[in-house]
Parts: structure tokens; sequence; C-alpha cells
């Protein structure tokens, strides 16, 4: 469940107490304190957290935090402040829900549950279920955790006690995950060989179906019941970096262009396409960004305006939107050379300015209020 639709159940509880009698719910004025949750400093209520993926085997992941109403860092590593220990090798994936960070580090092989301001409170580690193999991507709901791994599973986590619950056999090296109506989908990469989108239902945990779609999936998003996917197309070095969009009352899917990064939000899907020339060194990169409405199908490829020049030609590592505010955050990479930048453009696509993410290879942002 979205951040939006838990509001409207809040209110909607909020609304019933005072209605019934009952204890009314908490103002919405209400000052929020990080040193009530355990924090060692002073944190925004409007929360941004940079997951920096780091470089394999350099045990240097991290996660920035900043307030996103002013861009403005306050934790280089939050996770080590808040902890006093390092993330680990290869910071996959981060999620919110409920209030409540989860954490997938692949090289240290281990899924975290985080409070809301980046203490550790559980920790599911799969160091001994090498059957498993290392977690990947991660989708929330109704209390559980849905979580591929590299050995072809997705696994079923309890986050009250982050215990392995079920897993389900997909295919070979899934990636990304959703949950969508009932219904969770993952994309299996078959290191490139798969060409599959595995749905398992949600309300028995079992297999329902595998959909053929393209080669070499990697990635799925969902907004308002649409749902797309992007991927390579095929084996290195053959890649086509298809983006379409899946309908799943048929099954069936259409491309709509290429992409190599693609985030959703309120019925709308942002793609980059960073085209990476390896032929001389050193390498150049050529960027566009787009924008497809599932309600109409129009592409707006001019939706980003007043862009740094530096940015087209960057190489782009992720992208993400606030679904608060509908800001555009766009994630650039120096790899193993530096820190990584980010590029904040408001909803109707105005540059509003960057920053550094603070770490190697910001991979994506999540957001909290």
């Amino acid at each position: 469940m979205n951040m939006k639709k838990r509001n409207y159940l809040y209110a909607a509880l909020c609304g019933l107490t005072l209605t019934t009698g009952f204890t009314a719910c908490e103002d919405d004025d209400t000052p929020w304190d990080p040193m009530q949750q355990g924090s060692k400093i002073e944190m925004a209520s409007t929360r941004g957290f940079i997951l920096n993926e780091g470089s394999y085997g350099l045990n240097n992941a991290t996660i920035t935090y900043f307030d996103y109403l002013t861009d403005k860092p306050y934790a280089h590593d939050l996770y080590q402040t808040q902890n006093e220990k390092n993330i680990g090798d290869t910071g996959q994936d981060l999620i919110e829900e409920d209030g409540y960070f989860y954490l997938a580090v692949y090289g240290s092989n281990y899924v975290a549950k985080l409070n809301g301001v980046g203490i550790e409170t559980g920790r599911l580690s799969l160091s001994d279920r090498s059957d498993l193999g290392q977690p990947r991507y991660m989708a929330a709901d109704n209390g559980f955790l849905y979580v591929t791994t590299y050995g072809g599973y997705v696994v079923k986590v309890n986050t009250m006690d982050m215990s392995i619950v079920g897993q389900v056999k997909v295919g070979d090296n899934p990636e990304q995950i959703v949950e969508e109506n009932g219904y969770i989908y993952c994309v299996n990469s078959g290191w490139g060989k798969d060409n599959r989108l595995s749905v398992i239902r949600e309300r028995d945990f079992q297999l329902d179906r595998h959909v053929t779609i393209f080669d070499n999936p990697q990635a799925i998003v969902e907004t308002d019941g649409y749902l797309a996917i992007q991927g390579y197309g095929g084996e290195y070095p053959d890649y086509t970096y298809p983006v379409a969009v899946f309908n799943p009352a048929t099954d069936t899917y259409k491309e709509i262009g290429k992409g190599t990064n693609i985030a959703a939000e309120n019925g709308t899907l942002y793609v980059v396409n960073c085209q990476t020339d390896y032929s001389s060194y050193p390498y150049t990169n050529t960027t566009e960004f787009y924008t497809y409405d599932f309600r109409t199908g129009n592409i707006n490829r001019d939706f980003l305006k007043n862009a740094p020049a530096e940015l087209a030609s960057a190489s782009v590592y992720g992208l993400s939107v606030n679904d608060e505010t509908g800001h555009i955050y766009v994630l650039t990479t120096s790899f193993v050379s530096g820190d990584g930048a980010v590029y904040h453009f408001d909803r109707q696509g105005n540059y509003v300015g960057s920053f550094s993410s603070y770490g190697q290879c910001p991979r994506k942002i999540v957001f909290e209020d």
C-alpha cells in the first residue's frame, strides 16, 4: 500500500474516532521529534535518504540523509552515525513501508529493518541460506516483505521479526519486484537469458503464472494500477534497452521507447536513456529524458527544463520521484573516481539545483515525512 492510501485511511480513522466519541487522532501539526526514536542527531521531518550502492567488494555502501525541502544534507553516512557500524558491501535496494525502511545489501547478504531515523531494529541474514542466494530487490505490503534473491526465489518475510515465512521459485536471477492489486510481479533476467515476468498471488503466496516478455528484463515499476518494465533486451553486447507498458488484465506489453532507468508516480512514467560509448577512452555518455502518460499514451521529451549542460553527458545511475511533492531526482555516478551527484527538478520539470550524494554510485532516494 502506498503512502497516499495510508494517509487516506488514517484520515478516515481520525474522522471515525471523532464522530464516535473515542480519543481523537494526534494533530498533524504536532512537531516530529527524532530523539523519541533514538536519533543521535537532529533530523527534519521531511527526510530524503540516498542509497549509495558503493563499489562491489569495497564495503563502502552508505545512506546519505538530507532535508528534501532545502536539499541540505545532514548526515553523509546516516547508518554509521546511528548504528556505529558500516552497511557493508553493495547497497542494492531501499524501500519504505509504514514508517520503517528496509535495506537489502547484496554483497554482505542481508536485509535490515530500520526505524524512521535509520536505526537498525531487525535483520535477516541469508548467509546460511545458500539455496536462496543473495538479496536483490524488495516490495512490501500488509506487514510482509517480498524479496527477490539471486538464487531464483521470491522470499516472503514477516516484518515484525524479520523471519522467512515462505518462498516461491520463479526464474533465474530475478531482479525488481512490485505489488499491485493482490499480485506480486517480478522480472527474471536469467543472467541475460530469461524473458519472463513471474506473477505470484499474494493471498496464498503461490506462483500464478509466467508471462513472456522481452529478454533480460531488469526493472518493473507501478503507479495507480499501471505497470512498466525496462531491461537490456538481450545479452551483452547486444543490448537494446526496451521500455514497455504492461497490461496485467491481458498479460500483454507494448514497447514505448528505450531507456536505462525508470521511475513512476501519479500515473506518469519517467525514463532516462543513458548510452555510453566504450569505443574510446575517456568514455562518453549521451543521455535523454522523457515521460510517458499512462492515461493518454502521450510522450513528452521536453519535460526537463533548464537542466545543466553536464547532465546531457553524465552517467546516470538512478532516478527517483518524491511521492509527496512530485519532484524528480536524477542520480549520476563517477563510479570509483568519487562521489555521485543529485540533480533536483520540481514536478513541472524545472531545475531546482544539484548537490553531492556523498557516496559512490547513488542508486535511489526514498522519502518520508
